[in-house]
């Protein structure tokens, strides 16, 4: 299955900032819709030409998933444009994949552990899936955190469960954070050693990702079955899931 994999819809920024589409995945139900929802990396240093191009995109909702203490109005580009519906509610209170806190050795357990602190933010995540759905039917939000890797990675996989995205897409959606779609096809088909001597240190850490992610993903259908019913188990109502469902699926 992981031949088929639908690499993806990137944003030409020069800036490089990790921004791509949630659009062109497979459903049961249909494609999910492009210009819907964009994940995207720290926006501080967006060119006046990037702006543009994220406008001429549609977007025109952006959401800061980062803490407080990371001073997201003032440090997110976007939060000054008037053209933009700013709003910021934190995921996690910092940005775990900063070099001073990633560790060197038990990084999938690392990881493993803050994604699941994250999922277990439920007011957090209410919030979110509340602003979302007031998205209006042409309205492209744009999501982020500091390098759009993390709390933006586990927001797009639940984004992405609640439409029924197969479980090898979401995952590859998550991996491409760190790998090319060749690289991460390939180590979703032939997982390589955890042992980060036998291979180079890139190739090292994107098992590891796509390891941790399908721990917790897996961890979470394990638990409630579906996204949706996991999203209701935190509070989140019926009728907003619908609205952020049609507007990906829409």
């Amino acid at each position: 299955m992981c031949a088929s994999l639908e690499p993806p819809l990137l944003i030409g920024l020069a800036s490089r900032v990790n921004a791509r589409d949630l659009g062109g995945y497979p459903t049961a139900f249909g494609t999910t819709q492009s210009h819907r929802f964009v994940r995207c990396g720290g926006t501080q240093g967006l060119t006046a030409r990037e702006l543009a191009t994220l406008r001429g995109w549609g977007v025109s909702r952006v959401l800061d998933l980062r803490g407080i203490g990371e001073s997201p109005r003032l440090t997110c580009r976007l939060a000054r444009e008037p053209w933009v519906a700013w709003k910021n509610v934190s995921l996690y209170g910092h940005d775990i994949s900063s070099p001073t806190l990633l560790p060197a050795h038990d990084t999938n357990n690392y990881l493993v552990s803050s994604y699941l602190h994250m999922l277990g933010a439920r007011k957090a995540l209410r919030h979110i899936f509340s602003w979302l759905s007031e998205a209006a039917a042409k309205e492209c939000v744009l999501f982020h955190c500091a390098a759009g890797m993390d709390r933006t990675g586990i927001l797009a996989m639940l984004l992405l469960g609640l439409v029924e995205v197969p479980r090898e897409q979401i995952i590859a959606d998550y991996a491409y954070s760190f790998g090319t779609p060749d690289e991460v096809r390939q180590t979703m088909l032939h997982p390589l050693s955890p042992n980060p001597e036998h291979q180079g240190f890139t190739s090292y850490m994107l098992n590891v990702r796509i390891e941790a992610i399908s721990t917790v993903y897996d961890a979470l259908v394990g638990a409630f079955g579906t996204t949706r019913t996991y999203l209701e188990h935190c509070g989140v109502d019926s009728a907003k899931l619908d609205a952020v469902y049609a507007h990906l699926l829409g």
